[in-house]
């Protein structure tokens, strides 16, 4: 197992697929991928021992008063055939070691309520429920 940068976000759209079944099609999703990454969201991926994405995880940084210089994991799914194989812990480490090089002093993600499965691996890789995140539609004028 090993883990990649990728620069070329298409091969990361049938994983991510997995975790976003709404996922735009594929130019579509390459559009608002470039957006994104000109935004400073990457995307990682973990390869199984034949080179092929198992997992991948896609994260920016930013700054806020609530959080300080912090890192954000928008997603982080692995294909169902290859979990439990370690492959979202060895992303997570990689995310781990890349905020301290940045000097990062929290990561942040938010997760659907009913992944009870990620919410172990996440909470024994050290992270906690410190708040409840709330969202609606915006109201239509």
């Amino acid at each position: 197992m090993s883990i990649a940068e990728l620069a070329d976000v298409t091969a990361a759209h049938p994983v991510l697929r997995e975790l976003r079944p709404n996922l735009a099609p594929l130019e579509e999703f390459r559009a608002q991928a470039e957006q994104q990454q000109a935004a400073g969201y990457r995307l990682i991926a973990s390869l199984d021992g034949n080179g092929e994405i198992a997992a991948v995880a896609g994260f920016r940084t930013g700054r806020s008063f609530a959080w300080g210089h912090y890192l954000y994991i928008d997603d982080l799914v692995t294909l169902p055939a290859a979990r439990k194989q370690g492959h979202a812990k060895a992303l997570l480490d990689w995310i781990d070691a890349e905020a301290r090089r940045l000097g990062i002093g929290e990561i942040h993600l938010d997760s659907g309520t009913s992944r009870h499965d990620a919410h172990r691996r996440y909470r024994g890789t050290g992270f906690v429920i410190p708040s409840l995140h709330f969202s609606k539609p915006t109201p239509e004028a």
